[in-house]
């Protein structure tokens, strides 16, 4: 999935244009198991922190969409597909 970044990161997932960071925030809270460490401006959007499985995790939304990273390159793809599927599933009811 994706692609490895200059940080020694790994770029695995852009949620859909539709969804704003807040809603990928929202989304993400339904995913048991998940620590939001922090969301903090940054100079164009916002970065959001996350923990899931023991992996850490952050998601920047420069031009819009919001783009996910792990940390760890080597984080396993089935955590990368839980949280891509997390984002982009149906929401549950309330």
């Amino acid at each position: 999935m994706k692609s490895v970044v200059n940080d020694a990161g790994r770029h695995f997932f852009d949620a859909p244009a539709a969804l704003s960071m807040d809603e990928c925030v929202i989304r993400l809270g339904f995913l048991e198991g998940v620590n939001i460490v922090s969301m903090v401006p940054a100079e164009i959007g916002q970065w959001l922190v996350f923990q899931f499985e023991g992996y850490a995790f952050s998601a920047s939304n420069p031009f819009g969409e919001v783009w996910f990273f792990a940390d760890d390159p080597e984080t396993p793809e089935g955590i990368l597909q839980k949280i891509a599927l997390c984002v982009v599933g149906p929401t549950k009811a309330s």
